[in-house]
């Protein structure tokens, strides 16, 4: 008994952490698990960068409870993916899509898409690796496109496709650092005025937010500064950072990239 489950990746235009609204845009970046139950053991491998297993955990046994199969079965679970973790890109949401339906499918179930991303959202809230419950961050990952969401309802409130854009990616090696959700509502109403332009110029929202979130947790504004200098049509922090995502025209991004002296992954919005 064999499934197989992918979800993608998905860069902020706007963090919801206060207001509840936020917004994503798909980029094609992947995580592949494969699920297969054997034995007594319960076996979580994760290939390359390594990570906490604790919410594919969870992610399996929700996933099992909720087609009312045995959580205690034997199985392993293998999961890669091209997303680093704690960066602020969305690894969580994309590995909970991406494990659930690797579940689903070694049990021949069926499932809407949206209950699967719900039932995501509820695993990283279990797991406490999200701060809004990240149904924005669910929903572009499987979805793709620009995606703006209520995450206080988990409801959908925008959606529509984006043109076909280079996303540069800038990861530092570092992780993320917490700050305190007061930093955040402290600049609540920058946060508003991000939103009035998001939903009229996703593009120029991105960089305002990104900024913003840059301010709030500390970090540098350099790499933004540089990417728009080199010909990015947006940059900024995505999610609570550390990494910066910029959007390009089609075919810019590797040579915007290669005049950049940092690490960066190259993907392209989906």
């Amino acid at each position: 008994m064999i499934g197989t489950g992918t979800s993608h990746g998905c860069i902020s235009v706007m963090n919801g952490i206060v207001s509840g609204t936020g917004a994503v845009i798909g980029i094609d970046l992947a995580t592949h698990a494969v699920y297969r139950e054997e034995g007594t053991a319960q076996e979580v491998e994760v290939v390359g960068e390594q990570t906490d297993t604790g919410l594919a955990r969870i992610c399996v046994r929700r996933a099992l409870e909720s087609i009312g199969a045995d959580p205690s079965v034997g199985y392993h679970l293998s999961v890669s993916s091209d997303i680093p973790p704690s960066r602020g890109l969305k690894s969580s949401s994309s590995v909970c899509n991406a494990v659930i339906k690797a579940v689903y499918s070694a049990h021949g179930a069926e499932a809407d898409i949206m209950d699967i991303i719900e039932l995501g959202v509820q695993c990283a809230k279990e797991a406490r690796v999200t701060v809004t419950g990240s149904f924005d961050d669910a929903v572009g990952c499987e979805l793709g496109g620009f995606i703006v969401t209520d995450n206080r309802t988990d409801t959908i409130l925008r959606k529509e496709p984006v043109d076909p854009m280079d996303a540069i990616v800038f990861v530092p090696e570092r992780v993320k650092v917490r700050v305190p959700r007061e930093s955040y509502e402290a600049r609540a109403a920058d946060m508003e005025m991000i939103k009035e332009v998001c939903l009229r110029d996703p593009l120029a929202a991105m960089t305002m937010n990104g900024r913003l979130i840059a301010e709030i947790t500390g970090e540098s504004q350099e790499i933004i500064d540089d990417l728009l200098e080199a010909g990015a049509l947006a940059a900024g922090i995505s999610g609570t950072g550390p990494a910066v995502a910029a959007l390009c025209r089609k075919g810019e991004g590797k040579g915007i990239s290669a005049r950049l002296p940092y690490r960066t992954l190259l993907a392209e919005t989906r």
